[in-house]
């Protein structure tokens, strides 16, 4: 008897340490999927840009638009980029009126957590992580100062504002 209890025990033993996690302590989140996520329209909430080696000098500056600064500080409406079902893709550029300043044109594609956005004189290639409230961080490495180095630390933040019409 003694031996099928401590058999008994040591079974609920093995078996207890063999159990996954708690539900509060389990692994990471879902992986997000980006071809599915982002087609739609996307608006710019927050930009961080740490520009590095400034016109290939030793200098640096910090670029640091949060949301409420869009208007008021920067007079431009936040940008909106549309991603379509097709893989194309549009980043509009508006003025405090909103009307339409300027706009680039593209393909995307997604690879994992990589986004790449071709344009015909320039490829993009963000990271992006789900952020709370459903936004989306895009991080990347660019040249955002046009100086020939890719050495300028973007971080955008953007909010789903609705779905493609296609």
């Amino acid at each position: 008897m003694i031996k099928q209890i401590g058999f008994l025990l040591l079974s609920v033993i093995l078996l207890s340490s063999c159990q996954t996690e708690p539900k509060g302590q389990e692994a990471e989140a879902e992986t997000l999927d980006l071809a599915k996520t982002l087609p739609g329209t996307w608006e710019m909430v927050s930009l961080r840009v740490q520009v590095n080696s400034f016109e290939n000098k030793d200098s640096s500056y910090v670029l640091n638009i949060q949301e409420e600064e869009w208007d008021k500080v920067y007079f431009v409406q936040p940008v909106k980029t549309y991603y379509e079902l097709d893989n194309k893709y549009r980043r509009t550029y508006f003025n405090v009126n909103g009307e339409v300043v300027s706009e680039d044109r593209g393909m995307w594609n997604t690879f994992n957590d990589t986004l790449m956005m071709i344009e015909p004189n320039v490829t993009y290639q963000y990271i992006i992580s789900q952020q709370p409230s459903g936004l989306l961080q895009f991080s990347a490495i660019l040249d955002w100062d046009s100086d020939g180095q890719e050495d300028d630390e973007y971080l955008g933040v953007q909010r789903y504002v609705s779905r493609t019409t296609e």
